[in-house]
């Protein structure tokens, strides 16, 4: 089950575009971009853990910067849609 704090932790990590605030992102986008960003993680290899991706700062960090570095493009973008919020 999903707690209140978990959605608002979600919402604040993950989120559309740069232009789009966590709170106005809903949680159900939030959680499709994650989805998206390990599937497209994981077609480079790479393992995200959704648990980690919410709860340490540094791990989300570390797996963005990874996205962020790689040759495929939608990966990159998706990559710097989550950043972005996270560091909003």
């Amino acid at each position: 089950m999903v707690t209140i704090s978990q959605k608002s932790t979600m919402a604040s990590v993950v989120g559309a575009s740069a232009s789009v605030q966590a709170h106005q992102l809903g949680f159900a986008s939030a959680l499709a971009l994650l989805s998206r960003f390990k599937q497209l993680m994981a077609a480079e290899g790479h393992v995200v853990d959704s648990r980690l991706m919410l709860s340490h700062g540094s791990y989300a960090t570390e797996q963005l910067a990874l996205g962020h570095t790689s040759t495929t493009e939608p990966l990159r973008l998706c990559a710097m849609r989550v950043f972005a919020l996270l560091h909003a």
